[in-house]
């Protein structure tokens, strides 16, 4: 585990719980084992890129049911990375199609959690990338 990936790893576990947060699951676990049930995203190529693929971090509920996946943003500003562009275009929607989230963060948003002065904390991640706003916030007046 990278300095990054153990700094998210502590991040995450401080806030959902030791227990809860699981390094370098198999996609192919995440998505409850059997890939064949979704066709309309997960043809044979995608099934096998399934089989070899993990996820970075995996947050499961209280019966061990994968709720969301976190890993880092790919930085395409210098060159693009063809395993990456495949894994982008590949995961998000076969998480959907099993009721998982997913969730990307980049390392400016890490290193802006990790920042005391910073304002932006896990759950304001969470929030702004899910769009969920508290009773509080202005954007539920405007309705």
């Amino acid at each position: 585990m990278s300095l990054n990936e153990a700094q998210l790893f502590r991040l995450l576990t401080g806030f959902f719980g030791e227990d809860r947060v699981l390094f370098s699951m198999s996609v192919r676990a995440v998505c409850g084992g059997d890939l064949s049930v979704v066709t309309d995203v997960c043809d044979a190529e995608t099934r096998a890129w399934a089989e070899r693929s993990k996820c970075l971090f995996t947050v499961v509920d209280g019966a061990d049911d994968p709720k969301m996946v976190v890993e880092f943003a790919p930085d395409f500003s210098l060159y693009i990375e063809v395993d990456q562009l495949e894994r982008q275009n590949r995961l998000p929607g076969l998480l959907q199609s099993h009721g998982v989230q997913y969730l990307t963060i980049s390392g400016t948003e890490l290193n802006e959690m990790l920042d005391p002065r910073s304002s932006l904390d896990l759950v304001a991640l969470l929030k702004e990338k899910f769009g969920i706003y508290d009773s509080g916030d202005d954007l539920l007046d405007e309705s």
